[in-house]
């Protein structure tokens, strides 16, 4: 009996470790267009691809305007109007905005839920020239 119990304890030890491993699981930002801290242009679509494939009706993204060129007291101003559908990869957001976005500094937060109902966020920076 002892040897039978040297054997399934490290078992089931190894199957409890993947096991919670999965549950842990949550989605990560693989690629942002533009990418954190870059500076483009003509910015009128933010694409997000995440690890995993996020539920697009519980998922979003806010941008907010943080500075304008010329105007140093300038408030955030949150960008109005954003849409946000799934990519035919089914792990890309693509953020449609209702105009391109004018020169300054933005900062961009995001939230997704994947299958298994686990919320993911974050966010970063970016500039428009």
């Amino acid at each position: 009996m002892r040897h039978l119990t040297s054997i399934v304890a490290p078992a089931l030890a190894a199957v409890a470790l993947l096991s919670g491993g999965a549950a842990l699981a949550h989605a990560k930002l693989v690629v942002a267009t533009p990418a954190a801290d870059a500076s483009a242009s003509n910015v009128r679509t933010v694409t997000l691809t995440f690890s995993e494939s996020p539920v697009e009706k519980l998922s979003g993204v806010e941008i907010v305007m943080t500075a304008m060129p010329g105007m140093a007291k300038h408030a955030p101003m949150p960008v109005k109007g954003i849409k946000t559908a799934l990519g035919s990869d089914g792990k890309t957001l693509v953020v449609n905005l209702p105009r391109t976005l004018p020169a300054g500094s933005y900062g961009l937060t995001w939230h997704v839920v994947t299958g298994d109902t686990h919320r993911s966020e974050g966010g970063y920076a970016f500039s428009v020239k």
